[in-house]
């Protein structure tokens, strides 16, 4: 189909996306609020499949109580193996498994990062000493549960005192680890401190604790131990009591730590007011009880080494704790924790070092606060900066890594992070942190806080307003419910008080009447919103000026005014660099809308650039895992798609849909463009059925989610009606091509499309009338339609060339010859103008079919066979030299030929057509010598395949045997001669007399050659077979070999050929034989015109004359006499007045007559 080097323009480029829509997700997912599992660090798995392991792991719970909460029991290793492959990445498990069972599930699980240490828990200990050798994270083989329990216990406390400062979240796949790598990570790093800084600003109510005290009791039910002491912190719990209570071995630190470590802002949030009261102890002692600056804190732990390797390369790097963490004053205090590199290989001995830096950090003395007196204990607020200043190894014991308080990870982050906290810290709220989880791409969690809001705020409070119209953006951008985002939108412009909420509002129902295909209302609103926006800001250098005009901008796209969009785009773009930060999203939104714009105006280059500034930007202040980087990602993928790059555009596709699905409901509209766009881009590779799949999941989920009319439903039809079209389900693509056009009939490439399919149903009159109304549609003003054009009369001229309309398939081929490049691509133009020369060449215009081939090979496309078109060039110059005379054309056609030879890998037969092809110029130049050496290079590779180069192997060999015959080398005349009858004997075909009529005429020829050299033998030989073959031509059509004059004749000259070599070799008889088949042969001339006629008498005459020779040598006196008196009559008959012949023949009549008398 010529459309499909254009589907990108048709399938793609309307469904990019802007990033003005799509938000970030970046924090764990968990869709229900109300559940937490496990929200403790650690996890005990117990296994045993042959016994009943209950009532042992209920006494180790009991024992084990004050340690940890979760411990699980197994009875089945495939029910084990399904909860260790689960989505558990934020726990350590220690698993505890029976001798016999280990052999079986270890192998599938030690490799897994959840896995913290293995325990063999069996009877015969020795039996699984050497599973230690194997697996590596095997802690011992324990007969007694004594022993596995102290050992167990020892390790747990060892992880949670490793774990308290560890937090980070990377992604869903990845595990945890203990620092966070600043350099790379300080967008994340900086929504997550503004969440937490909104969260410590906020007001606190006694509701704050309530919450607290639920989750603990849900994840405490079962546990005595610390209920308990989660009824003393009921009690006895106030805000000066927060460190005590956070260096205590309970509840409150395991929780918070796992939730600030994982981000889980949904327990954060329940620790409020605790970590707020934390927060402002710290600050307090900080202020009150200043620190000497030059003194050393310390802070040991385990670290695994794989940690330890990753800081090692990151020296004068940046991280952050994320969590509050304790160092202290006392490095042997801290030595203790550390140990010795007992754990080896898995944990590494660490111990930190930092000096006192009171003015950069907040951080304080607790040692009076603590619960823990006598420790001398620092404790640092969450997300304190360090830089990492050395790391060395000690007495091959302990690594001491030194770490220097700093806040300047990253000086642009920094200028971002102060823009952004003016705005979402300046009021710290439940609704201001809604707006963060939005802005982040937490759309559930987003809606899940705004609920909060909902039920805290008065019914006629201000902040209603605000509520309202960001639950219409939650339910329009982050869950594609447009029904009930109207809903709240319009609520929202009810309880509008003034003309700037107004003005968001209205600017909200108009991104919302975009996407749902009303672009006139969306105009309309967003105008109204632009006016109320400089009634209150009259100077246009803001913000929210910038933003409508982006808004406005996105409208015009939609409309497919793409000059409009730009300009506006552009506008906004000036804007937004005066005021905002060079790390800001929405300069990246800006830079992706103005890259794609740059892709449909075909500026492929400055699209790129666009793209890359924008993923630059993001990737500096967005989470790695942001959904508008996975809206670059999609873009990006359609820019490639237009390169031709299929496979990096599959892979980009498939990148956004990853991150898209982890954020979006599954029928959002997003996630159909994404399958829309995945589907177009397996049919640029021609996996059509995969295409056809995820084109009709798009359309589907369209269905459910747009109005039937909407332009992305029509594209939809659109894209499989093209697919449909690559498997040959030309009904379907036609029915497609229909309900598409139902909703939009002025889609010419829809028009193209049912062309291109009633042509390959051979209904070419129904084709020329589909592409004629394309033509009518398309605006020639607009380059798209323009490349549209140019394949359409390709297609015309395909089409009309099959009905042999030669003259107007040429018109439209010249129309699309004449489309500049970056109207057509360039595949289509070399074939447009291949065809163009190929009909300039029928039709004898040899001088335009010379340009044509030119332009053809300067396109340079894989789409044209490159050989066959400098061969028909050079054909066509060796044609204007013949017609003119004019050796330079012939000069012109013997250098591409040899072009030919240099530049292109030729097999044989190529090789031997190209050498005949030169020999045949060569003999046009007169230089005959080079004719015959490039004539013999051709025969020499045409017999390595005899079969495929029969017909040109004996024009080849006639001609050099000619040469040869020529120039009087008869032996080399021979050998040529004898190939070239071998040759037609090969293709012998009994049924046609004209092959035998070949053979007999080489045959003679051949004869011929022999005779010169006196090879009579070989000669009657030749002479002899040419006869056999033209009696078996007259047998095989005996009235056609009785009337034809030229084979009548042909017979004549072989037979007397034959005769003569007779003669030669005094085989008289057969000459006799011979001569009579001759007068035979021309008894039958004597039947045609009188012309033909007197050359028979005179023939028949010498034949008689002939055969009375013939005689006479046997002295068979009585037939000579009567020969000789034959000729005389004939001769007679001839009326030539030769007097000297007219004697001769007496003469012998009368020599005949006396030899007969004297015999008597």
């Amino acid at each position: 189909m010529s459309s499909e080097l254009s589907m990108t323009e048709k399938m793609l480029l309307a469904s990019s996306f802007t990033s003005t829509s799509i938000r970030p997700s970046y924090y764990i997912r968990e869709p229900n609020f109300g559940k937490y599992d496990n929200i403790e660090d650690i996890t005990v798995v117990w296994l045993d499949s042959h016994s009943n392991v209950s009532l042992d792991c209920f006494a180790m719970k009991i024992r084990l109580r004050y340690l940890i909460n979760h411990l699980l029991t197994f009875h089945s290793i495939s029910t084990c193996l399904e909860y260790m492959n689960s989505d558990i990445e934020y726990e350590k498990v220690f698993f505890i498994v029976s001798g016999s069972d280990s052999e079986i599930i270890l192998p599938e699980i030690h490799l897994s990062p959840k896995i913290h240490f293995n325990y063999i828990f069996c009877n015969d200990k020795e039996k699984y000493e050497n599973l230690s050798q194997t697996y590596s994270k095997i802690r011992g083989i324990f007969n007694d549960k004594d022993s596995l329990l102290k050992k167990l216990i020892s390790d747990i406390t060892s992880c949670l005192s490793n774990l308290l400062p560890i937090s980070i979240l990377s992604q869903a796949s990845v595990t945890q680890k203990s620092l966070r790598d600043l350099s790379n990570e300080s967008a994340r790093f900086m929504w997550f401190q503004m969440l937490i800084e909104i969260l410590i600003k906020m007001e606190h109510t006694d509701e704050a604790k309530s919450d607290l005290i639920e989750i603990c009791r849900k994840q405490y039910k079962n546990d005595l131990v610390q209920s308990k002491r989660i009824d003393e912190f009921e009690k006895t719990y106030t805000a000066d009591k927060a460190a005590s209570w956070y260096t205590r071995d309970s509840f409150v630190y395991r929780l918070l730590n796992k939730a600030l470590r994982t981000e889980n802002i949904d327990i954060i949030y329940k620790f409020r007011s605790f970590i707020a009261d934390l927060h402002q102890q710290l600050s307090v002692l900080q202020s009150t009880e200043p620190i000497s600056t030059d003194e050393f804190l310390y802070r040991g732990q385990k670290l695994p080494i794989e940690e330890l390797q990753y800081l090692q390369k990151n020296i004068n790097g940046y991280l952050s704790m994320n969590t509050f963490v304790s160092f202290s004053r006392s490095s042997q205090a801290a030595l203790l924790f550390a140990g010795k590199g007992e754990d080896r290989p898995q944990l590494e001995s660490v111990l930190f070092q930092t000096e006192v830096n009171d003015g950069l950090a907040i951080f304080a003395n607790i040692e009076n606060v603590s619960y823990y007196k006598d420790e001398g204990e620092f404790l640092f607020t969450i997300g304190s900066v360090f830089r990492i200043a050395d790391i060395e190894h000690i007495g091959n014991i302990i690594w001491v890594i030194t770490l220097v308080i700093d806040t300047n990870a990253n000086e642009d982050v920094e200028k971002l992070s102060k823009y952004l906290k003016k705005y979402y810290t300046g009021e710290c709220s439940l609704l201001k942190i809604a707006e963060i989880l939005f802005q982040i791409g937490e759309y559930d969690r987003a809606e899940h806080y705004c609920k909060l809001c909902n039920e805290q705020l008065h019914v006629d409070h201000q902040d209603r307003c605000r509520l309202n119209l960001l639950f219409g953006d939650i339910f329009r951008a982050g869950k594609g419910d447009f029904q009930a985002a109207e809903q709240f939108y319009v609520s929202a412009l009810k309880l509008a008080q003034d003309s700037s909420l107004r003005a968001s509002v209205l600017a909200g129902l108009g991104r919302l009447e975009d996407e749902t295909g009303k672009y006139e209302a969306a105009l309309t609103h967003l105008t109204e919103s632009f006016d109320l926006n400089l009634k209150e800001h009259p100077n246009t250098t803001n913000e929210i000026v910038a933003k409508v005009y982006a808004d406005i901008a996105l409208v015009y796209r939609h409309k497919l005014d793409f000059t409009k969009s730009l300009e506006y785009y552009n506008q906004s773009l000036e804007i937004n660099l005066q005021l905002l930060p060079d790390l800001h999203p929405s300069l990246a939104n800006l830079y992706n809308n103005i890259a794609y714009l740059n892709t449909v105006l075909g500026k492929y280059d400055e699209a790129m650039k666009s793209y890359e500034t924008s993923l630059k930007i993001q990737l500096k202040s967005l989470p790695k895992t942001h959904p508008d980087i996975a809206t670059v990602y999609n873009n990006m993928a359609i820019l490639h798609e237009c390169n031709h790059d299929s496979q990096l555009a599959m892979e980009m596709f498939c990148k956004s849909l990853e991150l898209f699905s982890a954020v979006l409901p599954s029928d959002h509209p997003t996630i159909a463009t994404l399958y829309h766009n995945i589907g177009t881009s397996f049919h640029e590779i021609k996996n059509y059925p995969k295409a056809i799949t995820h084109l009709e999941k798009a359309l589907d989920l369209r269905k459910k989610i747009l109005p039937l009319t909407h332009l992305h439903i029509a594209e939809s039809y659109e894209s499989l009606a093209y697919s449909y079209y690559g498997v040959y389900d030309y009904q379907k693509t036609l029915d497609f091509c229909n309900m598409a056009l139902e909703i939009d009939p002025t889609r010419a490439a829809l028009h193209e499309c049912i062309g291109e399919t009633r042509s390959k149903q051979h209904d070419y009159d129904g084709a020329l009338v589909a592409f004629r109304k394309a033509i009518d549609l398309c605006n020639p003003l607009m380059m798209k339609d323009n490349r549209l054009l140019a394949r359409i009369h390709f297609s015309m001229a395909q089409v009309l060339l099959t009905q042999e309309k030669l003259d107007e398939a040429l018109e439209c081929y010249k129309t699309v010859s004449l489309v500049p490049l970056s109207y057509a691509d360039q595949d289509t133009l070399a074939v447009a103008n291949m065809h163009l020369a190929d009909i300039y060449t029928y039709k004898k215009q040899f001088r335009l079919a010379i340009e044509s081939y030119k332009k053809c090979l300067d396109y340079n496309s894989e789409c044209v066979p490159q050989v066959e078109m400098y061969n028909n060039l050079a054909a066509n110059y060796f044609e204007v030299g013949q017609e003119e005379a004019d050796e330079e054309y012939y000069r012109k056609a013997l250098e591409i030929r040899k072009k030919i030879l240099n530049v292109f890998p030729l097999d044989d037969q190529d090789l031997g057509i190209t050498y005949s092809i030169i020999g045949t110029i060569y003999y046009k130049l007169n230089e005959y010598d080079l004719c015959l050496e490039h004539k013999e290079k051709a025969r020499d590779h045409l017999l390595k395949n005899v079969s495929m180069n029969n017909d040109i192997l004996t024009n080849i060999c006639e001609s050099i045997a000619s040469f040869y015959e020529l120039r009087g080398e008869m032996e080399k005349a021979i050998e040529n001669g004898e190939l070239l009858l071998k040759l037609q004997m090969d293709k012998f075909d009994s049924e046609n007399p004209k092959n035998l009529d070949i053979l007999a005429n080489l045959c003679n020829n051949l004869g011929s050659l022999y005779h010169q050299v006196q090879n009579i033998e070989k000669a009657i030989e030749c002479v002899e077979q040419a006869v056999t073959f033209e009696r078996i031509a007259k047998i095989s059509n005996p009235e056609l070999y009785d009337n034809n004059f030229e084979i009548l004749q042909s017979q004549v000259i072989t037979c007397g050929n034959l005769a003569a070599l007779y003669e030669e070799a005094e085989a008289t008889e057969k000459q006799i034989i011979m001569l009579n088949r001759c007068l035979e042969i021309y008894s039958k001339l004597v039947l045609h015109s009188q012309q033909k006629t007197d050359l028979a008498l005179a023939s028949m005459a010498e034949i008689f004359k002939m055969l009375g020779g013939c005689y006479s040598k046997l002295d068979d006196h009585h037939m000579a006499f009567k020969s000789y008196q034959q000729a005389l009559y004939f001769f007679i008959q001839l009326g030539s007045n030769n007097e000297t012949m007219s004697n001769e023949y007496k003469e012998n009549l009368e020599n005949a007559k006396m030899k007969m008398n004297n015999k008597s």
